[in-house]
């Protein structure tokens, strides 16, 4: 089995859960501390959304590793489309472009914590000619 594999793969689904866990928190924080303090619901600070660009920075590193060792293109291929789909959706919250349902980020956090557990479960096999 690849090391580069299991490492890429685990840190790869383990930051997806962390942003899915972030994208969930959000809301919520901010929602009982600021209309509890001042009735402003929308706006959250910098710090808290620089952590948006942390998750897809490390994500693309991931991401990045586990298509390099993969063995199957279309595993590959939807690596490169739900990562590209996640860091459009995080640009667009940063930019305001135009308007997303903030819940759609799901899509691609869920579908990159799928696609590493996957990938880290096929690339367990003997030899060294299962992943490249």
């Amino acid at each position: 089995m690849n090391t580069l594999s299991v490492k890429s793969d685990v840190l790869g689904a383990a930051t997806s859960f962390l942003c899915l866990l972030h994208c969930i928190a959000t809301p919520l924080f901010f929602l009982v501390d600021s209309c509890a303090t001042n009735g402003c619901c929308e706006a959250s600070p910098v710090w808290w959304k620089q952590f948006d660009i942390l998750f897809v920075l490390i994500s693309f590193v991931a991401v990045y590793r586990s298509i390099k060792i993969s063995r199957r293109r279309i595993i590959q291929i939807l690596f490169s489309i739900s990562w590209i789909v996640l860091l459009g959706i995080v640009m667009n919250e940063q930019f305001h472009w135009m308007s997303i349902h903030e819940n759609f980020i799901f899509v691609p956090t869920l579908s990159l914590i799928a696609l590493h557990l996957y990938n880290r479960k096929d690339c367990k096999c003997a030899g060294d000619t299962c992943c490249s």
